[in-house]
């Protein structure tokens, strides 16, 4: 096919920039901020820890002691702190950092794909199509909305990956493996570790299939060869990001609260259940077709947000890739096909599949691959969909045109199909329009429908009726062009141009009320406490200004009040819980859960006492039981209790009780257990330690830090220093410049034993599996640019020579 009209190189960059800004005006021009749900839940605290503690202290933050009694910074998984655009970081405030993060991911969406497609040999109208659709995609960019900001990196980049594999496969030189293996680190640093374990199924499969094309043109060991460089180049783009995979590997199988549901889960029935969470359902699979079929819980000014009737827990997201790829898609298998076709038809096949979950016999096989019951939410698998559908979608395009100018018979195939798909889509719009479409699929799936989803439902029926009148006019207006496309009434150049009108339209429609639902929610008061702390606040940040070490709980939750999950550690306050996910779990297992507030009350509020709990935050005053006392009163209404019994956070002990890990919690918790007193340990203390009861002493902190602290501790009698921190393996102790064993203890606990006398006890956080990591990161990053960026110009003076 000729390549289209007028269409130039520069054009699809600058269209793509130019839709990126129309939908995201209100950031760009206005001051709105895209901080979604879990962003404002976890990722903005994250960030902004990073760069407040580099900024401060000049160094890299190895721990966050803010959450849940603290966990590793890397190991524990902070977001994308390794991936470069997160240096926008160090130059912009948090907030606007991670919203030109986005816009940038979507505006390379588009160009990335538009480069895909081209090494695909598909002309650059095409291309620029294909480009649109995929920046576009609601699977991409209504991610905003729940704050996936790694979902966001990962979609964005598999059309880049995807092109690494087929430059290095048409190439096949070193260089284009190099930049193949840091097209995979690259996707490893986002951070997000589950979609970059599909995407690298994606590629596998890919490179396996280009593999086998080679060999049986040009012989098996030629593909084998190329098949074998591939899987050194991913061996390497891994290695590449060490340091962002392995730490953090180890991390989740031993210490996250994540395990206990995964590999350490109490059952392989509930394994399996945890993994199958979120799945797409039969009513998700036919919102890839009309968007609007199964709602969301997105709100705006304009709608409520509480037409999702599916049976997952909430819908804040849409899977919808677009109609139009989806229409064209069918053209690409009409008469003369091409391998690159059924490959993708296959891929996007396989990745419903896997979507779907639970809802087939199927995923008992995928849950037999290593690694995959380490995840859930198999829905997240949808961007392999999307680029699949989109790329299929770019050979439909490419077809329609070609057969708009092409024989009888091509011109006869390509009719039928576009004007009896108008067709279908007209009679399921009627359908819809009087009801029977939904009433058919009540009565086939709608047996787990409760009353609140049949309520969603009937909320939602006006949007399906529209959504399948949408789809009818996509349908019939794509069959119009390619008529007049046909009978010479426009050129190549204007169809394509009105195609992408109608997918731009399509796909806008979609789109805005999640970026609008993100900014008007980024607008509320209690958003605004992310940026401006309230008195309480300000009071607790002077009291730890003073040098006082303490934990403090937000009790405006428990009193009906909405507040950021993490509104104190987001200013610098450490809390007894918080929003992490990714929390150690033992910390998680002493206090109850998320929200301790059980476990609080069972052990009449000694778990604030156990853990350097100090202070309550209050909405405003509440009837306590004794043993709090008020210690400020905001102008706002706010107040701050004190818990006058609360321990401080290094005591000594004089004694310790072998518990096992099974009773420790109960243990500690009741109140026949002293814990003031006598420190529980799940083995004996190492041999020739030895502790007196009672000891009488002082524990001063001199010199707090993140990644160390030191302490002078008096004890008149050898004793235990328990630290009411979370243990780490990575953390170390010193006693006067000695080494010395830091223990468990108290169940999630540091302890140190001490002998009598005044010392210097100083705690610091060395993992040397982070260290090496990094070593390997740096070491293969700069290999792998050297080989890459050093072929590249030896080609190039090739070239030039020649």
């Amino acid at each position: 096919m000729a390549e289209p009209e007028r269409f130039r190189s520069w054009m699809a960059p600058a269209l793509y920039a130019l839709v990126t800004v129309i939908l995201f005006r209100e950031f760009v021009f206005g001051g709105a901020q895209l901080l979604g749900v879990d962003t404002q839940a976890l990722s903005y605290f994250a960030r902004k820890f990073y760069t407040d503690v580099v900024h401060s202290t000049g160094h890299f933050p190895l721990w966050d002691p803010l959450l849940y009694g603290g966990l590793p910074f890397v190991e524990g998984m902070h977001g994308d702190i390794f991936y470069p655009p997160s240096m926008a970081l160090f130059f912009l405030n948090a907030a606007s950092a991670f919203g030109w993060k986005l816009v940038l991911t979507v505006f390379l969406a588009g160009v990335f794909t538009c480069v895909w497609l081209r090494e695909l040999g598909v002309p650059r109208a095409v291309a620029f199509f294909g480009g649109l659709v995929y920046l576009m995609g609601a699977d991409l960019v209504s991610l905003v909305f729940p704050g996936g900001d790694g979902k966001m990196f990962v979609t964005s980049l598999a059309p880049l990956v995807f092109w690494l594999v087929e430059r290095a496969f048409r190439r096949r030189g070193i260089a284009d493996f190099a930049f193949l293996a840091l097209g995979v680190g690259l996707t490893v640093f986002t951070s997000h570790m589950q979609l970059a374990y599909f995407n690298v199924w994606g590629i596998s499969l890919y490179a396996i299939f280009r593999a086998v094309q080679i060999g049986r043109a040009e012989g098996a060991a030629r593909g084998a060869r190329l098949f074998g460089l591939f899987a050194l180049a991913g061996v390497l783009g891994v290695g590449a990001a060490a340091v962002q995979f392995f730490p953090p590997l180890g991390y989740l199988r031993e210490y996250s609260q994540r395990s206990a549901k995964t590999n350490q889960a109490r059952s392989p029935e509930l394994a399996y259940q945890y993994s199958t969470q979120f799945s797409l359902h039969p009513e998700e699979v036919a919102s890839l077709v009309v968007p609007d079929f199964v709602g969301d819980n997105a709100p705006t000014e304009t709608r409520a947000g509480n037409t999702y009737w599916g049976r997952n827990p909430f819908k804040l997201n849409s899977e919808y890739v677009g109609f139009l790829p989806l229409l064209l898609a069918p053209l690409a298998f009409l008469r003369r096909r091409r391998g690159a076709a059924w490959f993708f038809a296959g891929l996007g096949a396989l990745s419903l599949l896997y979507g779907l979950g639970a809802d087939t016999p199927l995923f008992h096989l995928f849950y037999r691959i290593p690694g995959v019951k380490l995840f859930r939410a198999p829905s997240l698998i949808i961007f392999l969909y999307a680029l699949s559908v989109v790329t299929l979608g770019a050979f439909g395009l490419q077809r329609y045109l070609e057969w708009a100018a092409g024989d009888e018979a091509e011109q006869r195939s390509a009719r039928r199909y576009l004007w009896i798909a108008a067709a279908v889509m007209f009679l399921l719009a009627l359908l819809a329009g009087g009801g029977a479409l939904t009433g058919g699929w009540r009565a086939i799936f709608g047996g787990y429908l409760t009353p609140a989803k049949l309520q969603a439902l009937e909320a939602d029926l006006p949007s399906i009726q529209l959504g399948f009148m949408v789809a009818a006019g996509l349908a019939i207006a794509t069959a119009g062009i390619w008529e007049a496309l046909a009978r010479g009434g426009i050129g190549r150049t204007t169809a394509v141009a009105l195609v992408a009108l109608l997918a731009f339209l399509d796909l806008y429609r979609v789109d805005r009320p999640f970026i609008r639902g993100t900014e008007l929610i980024n607008a509320t008061p209690d958003a605004q406490l992310l940026f401006t702390p309230p008195d309480g606040v300000r009071w607790l940040q002077q009291r730890r200004a003073a040098g006082e070490v303490f934990r403090a709980l937000d009790v405006s939750p428990m009193v009906g009040v909405r507040t950021p999950p993490n509104l104190l550690a987001i200013h610098g306050i450490e809390q007894l819980a918080g929003h992490h996910g990714n929390e150690i779990g033992r910390w998680r297992d002493l206090i109850g859960g998320e929200g301790p507030e059980q476990n609080m009350i069972r052990s009449n509020f000694r778990l604030l006492d156990l853990t350097n709990t100090v202070y309550l935050l209050s909405p405003a005053p509440v009837q306590l039981p004794a043993g709090f006392e008020e210690a400020y009163r905001a102008p706002d209404g706010q107040v701050v209790y004190r818990r006058t019994s609360a321990l401080p956070r290094a005591f000594l002990v004089g004694d310790a009780r072998v518990v096992p890990d099974s009773l420790a919690v109960d243990t500690l918790l009741s109140p026949g257990f002293d814990f003031r007193t006598t420190a529980t340990l799940s083995t004996p203390l190492p041999a020739g330690t030895q502790l007196r009861p009672d000891p009488k002493g002082e524990v001063r902190w001199t010199a707090p830090g993140v990644n160390e602290y030191t302490l002078e501790v008096t004890s008149d009698r050898p004793a235990l220093l328990v630290v009411s921190e979370n243990y780490h393996q990575a953390w170390h102790a010193e006693v006067d410049g000695r080494t010395a064993p830091v223990l468990r203890v108290d169940y999630t606990f540091r302890g140190v034993p001490v002998p009598a006398g005044r010392h210097r006890v100083r705690f610091f956080y060395h993992s040397p599996v982070l260290q090496a990591t990094a070593y390997v990161s740096v070491a293969l990053l700069l290999v792998l640019f050297a080989v890459g960026i050093g072929g590249f110009v030896l080609e190039r003076r090739r070239v030039e020579a020649a």
